[in-house]
């Protein structure tokens, strides 16, 4: 194995999700470093001057900014290229880190000068030991890349100071030495930190993406429930309403005109207000029956009763009570206007040509009308409406007959 293949061996290659976001953290504060590094490298040099020749600081100050220069270009190529080349421009990365480490070392030779004066030693152990700090942030990601930068970035100030003779110098030798073990400790710690960070994350975003397809799923089980309640209540609607239809005509059928009357009775005990019957019947329909047949006859009904519909008011009602009988309530009108609108539904019939019958063959009906007060018994007032219909019948048929008008006054 070369050192090539070991340097592109990936840090945590059991665990890719977790590796992928180490990669991400990795590049993340790189990118934090070398901005802060083209600020951070002049103002080194600046320090250094008087104390080292201006070529040599020139030259230490022109490699690193190229070096940093190169870790930007290939920060921009890791983020140009995406996650689909995300690995492959990481291992680049780890490369060129490699090579800094090794550069760390070799710069050592310029930055320690043999007669450099202590305070200035004192300085750029300090500036050190900060970088190393900033370092070590951006090495806790890829673990197997610690021993090598450790070694590389302190081999020389560490054989230094042993060469170095005089108790200043053995207190900043212990003094480096336990830095560097802290240092090694910390970053250590914090690697496994983020990988467990990196792994409690995915772990979450998979509890996560559970509880979102779990809940997508109640929403689409509560949406069915929904879709089948709204299914199951327009069947019973569908139902009451057959229930309640007259399979002929399709208006109420006299077990809803039953409940409809009670209803009726109630709304006006409440408003204290009037309301109307009506009971229609079809002047000599046996005939139609007789001459035109049963299917023609029941035409003709249905026609009857689509007219009659057209013509109500508002908030009227039409049941068929039985044959060619109909019943109009009237909830919200007294006797007088409801005998108004049975006038123009009699009309109506009178002047229309049913289907199957002859254009001189009138469909004529008797309509007898009552108003029922406040508290009465629907009984009585069916009972009048019938009354007044008979008379209508027995006054020549094809009219319209008030119940109040026909009944004696007084007791």
């Amino acid at each position: 194995m070369t050192w090539r293949d070991y340097f592109q061996l990936p840090p945590v290659g059991r665990h890719p999700q977790e590796e992928r976001v180490l990669i991400r953290n990795f590049v993340a504060i790189l990118g934090e470093s070398v901005a802060q590094s083209f600020l951070a490298l002049p103002v080194f040099g600046l320090v250094m001057y008087g104390h080292m020749p201006l070529a040599v600081i020139a030259l230490w100050v022109g490699v690193f900014l190229l070096h940093e220069c190169v870790f930007a270009w290939l920060l921009w190529r890791f983020r140009r290229d995406g996650p689909a080349a995300e690995m492959r421009r990481y291992l680049d990365l780890r490369e060129w880190m490699a090579f800094s480490a090794a550069l760390w070392g070799s710069m050592m030779l310029c930055m320690f000068p043999v007669d450099a004066a202590d305070p200035y030693r004192m300085v750029v152990l300090l500036w050190l030991a900060g970088s190393f700090s900033v370092i070590s942030l951006l090495l806790a990601p890829c673990r197997d890349l610690h021993l090598i930068y450790f070694v590389g970035y302190w081999a020389y100030p560490l054989y230094r100071f042993t060469s170095e003779t005089g108790t200043l110098y053995d207190l900043l030798l212990l003094g480096i030495g336990l830095f560097v073990l802290v240092e090694w400790q910390f970053v250590s710690d914090f690697h496994q930190i983020m990988f467990q960070t990196a792994r409690l994350r995915r772990s979450n975003q998979g509890l996560m993406a559970s509880l979102q397809a779990l809940n997508d799923d109640l929403q689409a089980k509560h949406e069915e429930l929904e879709r089948q309640q709204q299914a199951l209540r327009s069947a019973l609607e569908e139902r009451q309403r057959l229930a309640e239809s007259d399979a002929l005509t399709g208006c109420l059928n006299q077990r809803a005109l039953r409940s409809q009357l009670t209803r009726c009775a109630e709304q006006s005990w409440q408003r204290h207000a009037e309301w109307g019957v009506a009971m229609l019947d079809l002047d000599w329909f046996k005939q139609v029956n007789d001459s035109y047949g049963h299917l023609v006859g029941d035409e003709v009904l249905r026609q009857v009763a689509k007219l009659i519909e057209q013509r109500l008011a508002d908030g009227m009602l039409l049941a068929r009570y039985g044959g060619e009988e109909f019943v109009v309530l009237s909830p919200r009108h007294d006797g007088l206007a409801l005998l108004a609108v049975m006038e123009d539904v009699r009309l109506t019939l009178a002047t229309t040509v049913f289907n199957g019958l002859p254009a001189d063959r009138p469909q004529t009906v008797s309509i007898g009308v009552t108003g029922c007060q406040p508290g009465e018994p629907v009984q009585n007032c069916l009972r009048r409406a019938d009354q007044a219909l008979y008379h209508a019948k027995r006054s020549g048929r094809n009219r319209v007959c008030l119940a109040e008008e026909i009944e004696p006054s007084g007791p």
